[in-house]
């Protein structure tokens, strides 16, 4: 075989392996700004069978991220058009309820149960406290989409849950101030940039409790194939 040839087969191997390790690389979803909290990658949800309930959970978070993104992006091009970022007044800025690490909504200690429960309580606040946000936005029809998919979120979740009302984690943090133009900003983009935090985990989560699921059904329809080829 003549050198070229040798060349040619070389470039044909390399070429294989390397169409087979992209074909390995999992599909990223929109989301840009992920934190570890699952431990797994967020990717789109694709596939022609029906999907579960619990992949619709993933979708619902990933459109509600997506929205609460948009909006604190708006209100902070309108409302700091100078700034560049926000890093000058990290002190001014409200703390608003976030997911811990205790939350069992990451790797190391998840726990789907005390996750989605942490994830119920933690939305029901931003639930309760978005008419703050709504008088600050009143021409954005992105308020109401919002308002909505997280009530669609949390009928969803409940649904697993059966949580009662007022029967959730009571999450208390500190009053909404109004005591000027300039607190009114501060507070508006503090929620909004922490109720993006707060969806960033809980699409993490979410797509890892999908997945999770999905493995599980799939273990249990292959087990009565495995026994009776052991039979045999």
């Amino acid at each position: 075989m003549s050198s070229a040839q040798n060349a040619a087969l070389f470039l044909s191997a390399v070429l294989a392996v390397f169409i087979s390790l992209v074909d390995a690389v999992p599909a990223y979803s929109g989301l840009t700004e992920l934190s570890e909290t699952s431990g797994d990658e967020v990717q789109d949800v694709e596939g022609k069978s029906p999907l579960s309930e619990r992949q619709k959970w993933y979708l619902m978070a990933r459109d509600l991220h997506r929205d609460v993104k948009t909006l604190r992006d708006q209100q902070f091009e309108r409302d700091f058009r100078e700034t560049v970022n926000m890093t000058a007044y990290e002190g001014a800025k409200i703390k608003t309820p976030l997911l811990r690490p205790s939350d069992g909504c990451v790797s190391r200690n998840f726990s789907a149960d005390l996750c989605l429960s942490r994830i119920y309580s933690v939305l029901t606040w931003y639930k309760e406290n978005w008419s703050f946000i709504e008088n600050e936005n009143l021409t954005s029809s992105l308020v109401n989409d919002i308002k909505h998919g997280t009530k669609r979120l949390l009928e969803a979740i409940n649904s697993q849950l059966q949580i009662a009302d007022g029967q959730q984690d009571q999450i208390s943090s500190a009053p909404l101030s109004v005591r000027s133009a300039w607190t009114r900003k501060i507070t508006t983009h503090s929620i909004l940039f922490n109720f993006s935090s707060v969806m960033i985990d809980s699409c993490r989560a979410l797509h890892y409790i999908s997945k999770r699921k999905a493995a599980h059904r799939a273990k249990d329809t292959k087990r009565p194939a495995d026994r009776s080829s052991g039979k045999n």
